[in-house]
């Protein structure tokens, strides 16, 4: 058994397994997209969103390491697996998920998924979170990434941020525009997103979103690598390029590191092809900046968050 788990005392334990879900020496693959990932000495998924604030006063008072992870969707755990704690925000069965809405105000918790808040939200007469169809994983997450497309991103419909700051206090915090950038949503003082509400627009016509909502995930289905686990985008687009692009014209297309590679669909897409590690793809992630760097003097910087240890 972990280090973790032989000094989590009983009382410690019991009190945690009242709050959610948890677990020891458990493998990260089955909560990353990637499906790779040690073990996390502790695993534990609050049940519902007030009780996140609990697990993390409770595992702070023990002064055990704390990881706080999403859906995993844009995620690479180190093979070797993580240290401490790892807090999930994310659904499975037994959690409560809470949305509320007011007027075109609309509170989400964090660990809904990103579908089920388009659907609830499109069945509830709004728009302006079509954005989001296709793009996999959590609205905690979503947030941490500032998530989008060409057609928006979170930080134009997110006005408040529920959180806990990493004084274990519960705080909401008012979105403006410098808190938000290309793919990255500023939390440096936030250990946990436990929700946000999202201002959206009255809709007039329902059968017209669900047709835009259609289209979006027709056309990832067209040119995304679904077939194959992966963390969707792994390089932001360099100021005036692409990155899949870039990429492709390094001759990277269908590369191979062990069982990770270059997708042949998206190249801007490093998949899971053939049982992979975690080490693995940051092999193939090194040599995709190394190879395009050395050709184009442009540096690649990565969507994907790396953790744990490798």
């Amino acid at each position: 058994m972990s280090k973790t788990a032989n000094y989590l005392d009983k009382d410690l334990s019991n009190y945690l397994s009242q709050l959610g879900h948890i677990e020891f020496d458990v493998g990260m693959a089955d909560y990353t997209t990637f499906k790779t990932g040690g073990p996390a000495d502790v695993l534990i998924i609050p049940s519902k969103s007030e009780n996140i604030e609990l697990a993390v006063k409770a595992l702070k008072s023990a002064s055990i390491p704390l990881t706080v992870i999403g859906g995993g969707s844009n995620l690479l755990v180190g093979d070797k697996g993580i240290r401490g704690a790892v807090i999930a925000i994310t659904e499975r069965d037994f959690c409560e998920l809470k949305i509320v809405f007011d007027d075109m105000f609309v509170y989400v918790d964090a660990s809904v998924p990103k579908e089920k808040f388009i659907n609830i939200a499109i069945e509830n007469g709004m728009t302006g979170m079509e954005f989001m169809a296709g793009i996999p994983g959590m609205i905690g997450g979503g947030i941490v990434m500032n998530a989008g497309t060409f057609m928006g991103s979170f930080a134009d419909i997110l006005r408040k941020v529920h959180c806990i700051n990493n004084a274990g206090e519960t705080c909401i915090l008012n979105v403006d525009s410098s808190m938000a950038s290309y793919r990255n949503f500023e939390v440096s003082d936030i250990c946990v997103i436990k929700g946000a509400e999202f201002e959206l627009k009255p809709s007039n016509n329902i059968d017209e979103c669900y047709k835009t909502i259609k289209e979006i995930l027709d056309d990832r289905a067209l040119k995304h690598p679904l077939e194959y686990p992966s963390a969707g985008s792994v390089f932001k687009n360099p100021e005036g390029h692409s990155s899949w692009q870039l990429i492709d014209n390094a001759g990277l297309k269908g590369a191979e590191c062990g069982g990770a590679a270059v997708s042949t669909k998206h190249t801007n897409f490093i998949i899971n092809k053939n049982n992979a590690t975690s080490s693995d793809i940051l092999s193939m992630i090194r040599r995709v900046q190394d190879e395009v760097f050395n050709k184009f003097k442009i540096s690649l910087e990565t969507e994907v968050k790396m953790i744990g240890e490798f």
